[in-house]
């Protein structure tokens, strides 16, 4: 004689994992993921569907190839395509290297690989610092763009800039070379520059606690100091760094980067000058060997507002809908990982406008999006997918038949959202049930100035509880939340859900 009905709660938590047997992960964590695509861990709880995209500016940037690089620099967005840089406010690309009002003669980029700025203000003006792995730096002033042609030839070929310390340092190869004090073009030791070997390719630069971080393809080094005088290079690590240019981003107090064995932190301990390099991936190890061995280039970016470190992998053949990217959030305790697609990034930044973070991105399509912005990805919906691990429920002998699923959903508009039950590790013989659409209707939810006096109803909550009545039985049972591909849908979060259930005899 079955059992009465018993409930069994999900609290939606612990992101993507995929390094656990499936019993493993239905024992241990069954409120994590085991397909976690275009949703992410929210420092609030449960697992939120990401945002979207938009073009920042309608019109293409001119030339051909992929956009090599962007920054936000003034009230303008630059975009660096083919050998020459753009700038736009929103409406149209204005060119600046062949530009007689901005440019020098003759200025053009060089290579075809990417390009990285730099913003500095040593004498009360913000300038841009540009460099091509090719040449010699270019500087644009916001009125005169033009190459540093008269720098040493230990600059030519400078890949990565930063500041440190009010000195210009440049990683170019094996070196790091850095300028005089305050000057972005004086590089000679008699007025303060100089040159640090590291002995290893360098891949990238970051400014961490007052120390220079120099990353290399398998060494880490900090550089203390504030001048060349008693600047002094110490070792990290000699034989572990970022494998990959561009992935190193500074996030929560932390660093994070790409090395060989996945992502990796780099915190200060608690020992001065002392850090410790965990490698935090582990759980999602077969999506991170995924990502490296299908892109050619990576590119990374911090959303600060959701402690949130972002990878993506760049193909040149890929589609949008085929390009794969990781999120890395920071909670209180753990760094939660889910699935990024659609996103084809070759480029990106993100920086603070006032109080508003911006993220600026460009791929091969010859397009400057923004993200974090809308309900698509540029016109295009977005595919998401969220399932749990199979939950045994009770004992993993025993079969359940499943009555009643209730899902927490904390939305602020318009939702179209398939949830459904696979039992038994959807294995071919097992028979599944049909999905159900978890729908708030289109007008149910009105906000101030979207509605229409006298026809709109004011106030109304929408619906964040949903209840289905559902069908089948298994030893085992997913929840699965699929997007329906509407493109008004609005951002919203799982929460958590429960499960009604009876238990029959043993298989």
């Amino acid at each position: 004689m079955p059992d009465r009905w018993q409930t069994y709660p999900f609290e939606f938590k612990g992101g993507l994992i995929s390094n656990l047997s499936p019993y493993q992960q239905g024992i241990q964590a069954p409120g994590s993921a085991r397909v976690l695509v275009n949703y992410e861990p929210s420092v609030f709880g449960g697992y939120r569907r990401v945002e979207g995209y938009d073009k920042f500016d309608t019109a293409a940037v001119t030339n051909s190839g992929n956009i090599r690089g962007v920054i936000k620099y003034g009230n303008h967005v630059y975009a660096a395509r083919g050998n020459d840089l753009f700038r736009s406010t929103g409406s149209g690309w204005t060119s600046i290297s062949d530009n007689a009002t901005y440019s020098s003669a003759g200025v053009t980029l060089g290579g075809s690989g990417r390009i990285r700025f730099l913003k500095y203000n040593f004498d009360g003006t913000e300038k841009l610092l540009a460099v091509d792995g090719t040449g010699k730096p270019f500087r644009f002033t916001g009125s005169v763009f033009s190459q540093l042609s008269s720098l040493p030839a230990d600059t030519s070929g400078a890949s990565h800039a930063v500041n440190f310390k009010n000195h210009i340092f440049l990683a170019n190869g094996e070196n790091v070379v850095f300028s005089a004090p305050y000057e972005d073009d004086d590089f000679t030791p008699a007025s303060g520059g100089g040159i640090i070997n590291v002995a290893d390719i360098v891949t990238d630069l970051i400014v961490f606690r007052d120390q220079l971080i120099i990353f290399g393809e398998t060494t880490i080094h900090r550089l203390a100091g504030s001048s060349q005088a008693d600047f002094q290079l110490v070792p990290v690590s000699r034989d572990l760094g970022a494998v990959a240019e561009d992935t190193v981003q500074e996030i929560g107090g932390d660093i994070m980067f790409l090395g060989p064995d996945g992502l990796r932190l780099f915190s200060a301990t608690d020992k001065i000058g002392d850090f410790s390099l965990a490698a935090v991936s582990k759980t999602i190890q077969a999506e991170i060997l995924d990502l490296v061995s299908n892109s050619t280039t990576f590119a990374s970016t911090v959303v600060r507002e959701k402690s949130q470190y972002r990878i993506f992998g760049f193909r040149s053949a890929s589609t949008n809908d085929a390009s794969k990217g990781i999120a890395a959030t920071q909670l209180q305790d753990s760094v939660a990982f889910n699935e990024l697609r659609g996103f084809k990034v070759f480029c990106v930044t993100s920086e603070y406008s006032g109080s508003a973070e911006e993220i600026y991105f460009g791929g091969s399509d010859g397009f400057v999006y923004q993200m974090e912005q809308g309900n698509t990805f540029s016109g295009s919906n977005i595919v998401a997918t969220f399932a749990t691990p199979f939950v045994p429920l009770t004992d993993p002998n025993v079969r359940k038949t499943i009555y009643k699923g209730t899902t927490y959903v904390d939305v602020n508009g318009v939702l179209d959202l398939k949830f459904s039950l696979k039992y038994d590790f959807d294995q071919p013989e097992s028979v599944q049930p049909e999905g159900t659409t978890l729908s708030n209707a289109v007008g149910t939810v009105i906000t101030y100035g979207s509605g229409t006096f006298g026809t709109s109803t004011f106030g109304s909550k929408p619906n964040t509880v949903f209840d289905v009545q559902t069908v089948g039985s298994g030893t085992s049972v997913s929840l699965v939340y699929e997007t329906t591909g509407t493109t008004t849908d609005a951002v919203f979060t799982v929460d958590a859900a429960t499960l009604e259930f009876a238990t029959y005899g043993r298989r």
